[in-house]
């Protein structure tokens, strides 16, 4: 997934400035720099970093990729 894909996933400005917190305190970038790039540029760096595991209208789970193999060892999914 790239930045573009998740924007088509993210509904609600909310989530816009969560991606924004994690980027600025996960120094992927700088309060400035952050002020200053798009919402596409925000989830490309976001994803530099981090893997998107899960999707809903509501809610965007990102795991950080040398996590993501413990997530699904940990996880059940449960569906239809």
């Amino acid at each position: 997934m790239d930045g573009r894909a998740l924007q088509s996933r993210i509904n609600y400005l909310g989530q816009e400035r969560a991606a924004r917190k994690i980027v600025i305190e996960d120094k992927l970038a700088t309060p400035e720099e952050a002020a200053l790039m798009t919402d596409v540029e925000i989830y490309d760096r976001l994803l530099e970093e981090y893997e998107v595991v899960t999707t809903g209208n509501e809610s965007v789970t990102v795991v950080r990729k040398e996590d993501v193999e413990t997530y699904y060892k940990i996880t059940k999914k449960l569906s239809r």
